[in-house]
């Protein structure tokens, strides 16, 4: 199969979020075509201890997805680290909607996030947004999500925020889903 990237697709779904966070995994949980995918050996192993990515993307991953209706959706999913910042300059202003992932079980996720939605809001790209906490504890407490959805609301009144796992295809399915599906506002930061 001859894969052309952004062939006879509808639209454009990035996973923009921190290293590690499951960009690619997801991507790939649920592309139906070969996944084009730019990943080299990482400096940050050493940061995330030994159990940790051992690559990172340093272009972009590309892949695509269809809704059961035909309509095709093309995937891409950008590198976590600002220094790879010209790739989301090159694939933030395409897009049709962003999934942020973001860790769940970290402490820095807020800033984390606060980051991202800043990126996101200085590059005026994103009018439909999805925001995907990952490894969210089973029996955390709805207050604690109290910060992040306070966060959202000042840049994306109406982005949703979600847990999701970036391993299971249902749960990518779904995040990508409810970001194509989020009513379109500009997005900058309100404070």
């Amino acid at each position: 199969m001859k894969v052309v990237l952004g062939h006879q697709t509808s639209h454009q779904v990035v996973f923009v979020g921190p290293f590690g966070v499951g960009k690619t995994t997801a991507l790939r949980a649920i592309s139906d075509i070969p996944v084009t995918s730019t990943e080299a050996d990482s400096s940050e192993v050493a940061q995330l201890g030994p159990t940790a990515k051992t690559t990172t993307t340093v272009g972009f991953d590309y892949g695509e997805w269809a809704f059961e209706d035909g309509t095709r959706v093309g995937l891409f999913g950008v590198p976590g680290q600002e220094r790879f910042h010209a790739m989301w300059d090159a694939v933030l202003p395409q897009s049709s909607a962003v999934v942020l992932w973001l860790y769940g079980d970290r402490s820095s996720a807020l800033n984390d996030c606060r980051f991202w939605l800043d990126a996101l809001a200085q590059r005026k790209a994103v009018a439909r947004l999805a925001v995907a906490l990952t490894r969210v504890p089973q029996d955390l407490p709805d207050a604690q999500l109290t910060p992040f959805r306070q966060l959202i609301g000042r840049y994306h009144p109406l982005a949703p925020l979600i847990t999701a796992d970036p391993r299971d295809a249902t749960s990518v399915m779904q995040a990508t889903m409810i970001a194509l599906s989020t009513p379109c506002v500009g997005v900058g930061a309100r404070t």
